[in-house]
C-alpha cells in the first residue's frame, strides 16, 4: 500500500521522483540497492529472507517497477535470488558454491602474488597498507559492514597492482560473491578475514619471500572458508520497520 499523498513523511518526500532527468530515478535505484546490500552485510537480512514488494515500496517511497529493476541488479550481483513462486529472497549460497568460489580465489590470488614478485616493495604496497589500517579501524569501531567491504577490497587492491583489467574483473566477481558469503554465514564473534593476516602477507612480499606470501594467502583463504557457518537461521523480517522512515 502506498502512503497517502496528503501526509508523506520527510523520508518519503525526499525519495519521491521529481520532474527532471532520468538521473533522479537512477539515484533512487542506487539508494534502494545500497540500503538492501547494507542490510545484508550487517546481518539485518539473513539468508533466505523474502523481500516482499509492498512493504519495500512503502518504506522506500518507490514504485514496483523501480524496485523490480533493483531486484534484477541484485540478482545479477548474486546478492538475492529470484524465484517464480517465492519472488525475491536473500541469496543462500550452497556449500559447494562456497567451496568452488574459494578454490578459484586461492588459484588466482596465488598467481597474483607470484606475478607481483620483486615489484612488491614498500612504496609499491603503500596504498594497500593504508587500506589495512582503515580495515583495522573499522573493526575497532564496530563498523562491521565497512570492515567486511575493506577486507574484500584488500584483495582487489593487490591484484590491481598488476594493471590487468581482465584479471581485475574476474577477481572482483569472486570477491563480491565470497564477501557476501562472509556477511551471510560468518559465525558470530569470528573474524574470517583478519587484518593481521593481511599485513603478514604484505610483510612476506616486502621481504621478497613470495613462497611464504603464497602460503599465507592460501592459509588465509582456507581459514576464511572453514569458519563460515553452513546452516544459517532463516527469520521473518519486518521490512517496513527495517527500511521505513521511522527506523
Amino acid at each position: 500500500m502506498q502512503r497517502s499523498p496528503s501526509t508523506p513523511s520527510a523520508a518519503t518526500r525526499a525519495s519521491e521522483p521529481v520532474e527532471g532527468p532520468f538521473s533522479d530515478e537512477a539515484a533512487d535505484e542506487q539508494r534502494v540497492r545500497n540500503a538492501i546490500v547494507e542490510a545484508v552485510l550487517s546481518h539485518q537480512l539473513p539468508p533466505g529472507t523474502r523481500l516482499v514488494e509492498s512493504p519495500l515500496c512503502e518504506a522506500f517511497g518507490v514504485n514496483r517497477s523501480l524496485l523490480r529493476r533493483v531486484f534484477v541488479q541484485l540478482a545479477n550481483e548474486r546478492v538475492i535470488e529470484l524465484h517464480r513462486n517465492r519472488g525475491a529472497v536473500v541469496a543462500q549460497p550452497t556449500q559447494e558454491e562456497m567451496r568452488q568460489a574459494f578454490e578459484a580465489r586461492r588459484l588466482i590470488e596465488g598467481a597474483v602474488l607470484q606475478s607481483l614478485g620483486d615489484r612488491a616493495q614498500g612504496p609499491y604496497l603503500a596504498s594497500v597498507r593504508r587500506l589495512v589500517c582503515e580495515e583495522h579501524d573499522a573493526y575497532r569501531r564496530g563498523d562491521r559492514s565497512r570492515w567486511v567491504r575493506l577486507s574484500g577490497e584488500y584483495h582487489l587492491r593487490l591484484t590491481a597492482l598488476l594493471g590487468n583489467q581482465d584479471l581485475d574483473a574476474m577477481l572482483k566477481s569472486l570477491v563480491t560473491r565470497t564477501t557476501l558469503m562472509k556477511a551471510l554465514y560468518d559465525s558470530p564473534g569470528r573474524s574470517t578475514c583478519s587484518f593481521d593476516e593481511h599485513n603478514a602477507i604484505l610483510d612476506a612480499l616486502e621481504a621478497g619471500n613470495v613462497e611464504l606470501a603464497c602460503k599465507l594467502m592460501s592459509d588465509h583463504l582456507n581459514d576464511a572458508e572453514r569458519k563460515l557457518r553452513r546452516e544459517p537461521d532463516a527469520n521473518e523480517v519486518d521490512l517496513l520497520a527495517l527500511f521505513g522512515p521511522a527506523r
